[in-house]
């Protein structure tokens, strides 16, 4: 039994989860080397210290991932090794949305766990900040923790606590293991094939265009280097976005997508006739799993896919996300996402390997939709942030809709691109969600 115990508690980094734990590392264009993944809920009302505490305790004792740990071998040989003695730290200050950009643009040390938690007070406005390793969990597990937590607090503030299952706490399989069993060689070896024989054929003439470079080169920006801006849509504005993508019989994803390649192209030169563009899509494998993974198991599963399309000054949101959702059913179909994360790790072509490490327009994580958090009595939602870039990430979208409130984060990294340049963006993508859903919705931006 102690032998079985000890096989379950601890197991290799895989090679995907390798770029998250490695130093300067990158999967395709992202810089994932210690990446962190930010996401929490603004609230008003008085959260309970301790009660927070007892929380993220359970949390730790429920998911093994999150009280796991980092375990290097002389050789450099990489482990997760499951530490049942953890707790995860909170940390109490007061603070305010400044501090919450100082929080995420913070030194990202892990020697002391990979899971923890901020509360930032100020007066009725408390913000709950949990910080994760990206190696660890995506942005759909994330919120499904999120959505736990609040779960757990309000059944203790109720007096009926919610029990801890402990029934399987083995550290769960990488993805990229999984789907290993799931894909031939001869599946990925055709994938590499086709990719091999694309770079042959492409015009550099052709090659996605992207936003020209006006950073400072290092990110010395006083509100911190990474940015996000947010549009916010209320409950009629979202309802009218959902119906004109309906109407038009694509996915909100598509729409979103389309109104972005609008906003991008108009920061773009020359001013007049087509450009090529590419939207990066964070694409969830949990489904292409053996049996499919649930999106409460904390992991990783998450890859990428890219839809190109030939943009000029005169198309339009609905045009554009045609073609979008045109070309992310032609990748579903040939499971692109997880023939890519496997092929990526047998490359040996320095023209292909570039191809996969070539950064697009722009990126997009759609998380979808989630129920609203339950909160007790006496506690308000305001909002939920997520946050997860790294230095030299090209700026994205992060998408997500909680209960029936749309929320867009255009993101970016200051040392590339400044706020003035992704303001224009924002502002234009809000004036074609605007034309799209005939609604006018607000927009924040964090200080």
């Amino acid at each position: 039994m102690r032998m079985f115990e000890h096989m379950t508690a601890q197991r290799l980094i895989s090679p995907f989860e390798s770029t998250f734990f490695g130093t300067d590392t990158k999967l395709g264009s992202v810089p994932t080397g210690g990446m962190p993944l930010y996401i929490g809920s603004t609230v008003h009302g008085a959260l309970d210290p301790e009660l927070l505490r007892r929380v993220l305790g359970e949390l730790a004792a429920v998911h093994p991932m999150l009280r796991s740990r980092v375990i290097t071998e002389s050789d450099g040989t990489m482990y997760l090794r499951r530490d049942d003695d953890y707790r995860p730290r909170l940390d109490v200050t007061d603070g305010d949305e400044a501090d919450y950009l100082r929080l995420v643009n913070g030194p990202r040390d892990w020697t002391g766990g990979l899971f923890r938690a901020h509360l930032l007070r100020a007066g009725e406005r408390q913000q709950l900040v949990l910080t994760i390793h990206h190696g660890i969990a995506d942005g759909r597990s994330a919120f499904a923790l999120l959505a736990e937590l609040w779960g757990r607090y309000t059944a203790h503030v109720a007096g009926s606590p919610l029990p801890v299952d402990d029934s399987d706490q083995s550290l769960p399989e990488a993805m990229d293991t999984r789907l290993a069993e799931v894909f031939s060689d001869a599946e990925v070896a055709e994938f590499l094939e086709l990719a091999a024989a694309g770079v042959t054929m492409i015009d550099p003439a052709a090659a996605p265009r992207a936003l020209p470079c006006d950073g400072d080169g290092v990110g010395d920006d006083l509100l911190g280097r990474f940015a996000v801006r947010r549009i916010e849509l209320d409950s009629t504005e979202t309802g009218a976005l959902v119906d004109s993508a309906r109407a038009h019989g694509i996915s909100v994803n598509s729409l979103l997508c389309g109104a972005a390649l609008v906003a991008w192209r108009t920061q773009l030169e020359p001013a007049t006739g087509a450009l090529p563009l590419l939207c990066g899509h964070a694409m969830d494998l949990r489904n292409e799993l053996v049996p499919p993974l649930p999106a409460g198991t904390m992991l990783n599963v998450a890859s990428g896919v890219g839809t190109p399309a030939e943009v000029g000054p005169e198309h339009n949101p609905i045009e554009l996300g045609l073609l979008v959702a045109a070309g992310m059913q032609a990748a579903v179909a040939r499971r692109d996402a997880g023939r890519f994360l496997l092929a990526a790790q047998r490359v040996t072509d320095p023209a292909t390997a570039a191809a996969f490490a070539a950064a697009p327009t722009l990126a997009m994580s759609n998380i979808g939709r989630l129920p609203a958090h339950s909160t007790p009595p006496g506690l308000g939602h305001v909002r939920d942030d997520v946050f997860a870039m790294g230095p030299g990430m090209p700026p994205k979208l992060t998408v997500f809709t909680v209960g029936d409130r749309l929320t867009i984060q255009v993101e970016h990294d200051t040392a590339q691109h400044s706020r003035a340049q992704l303001g224009k963006v924002a502002s234009a993508l809000l004036e074609q969600l605007r034309r799209c859903a005939a609604t006018r919705p607000s927009v924040a931006q964090l200080r």
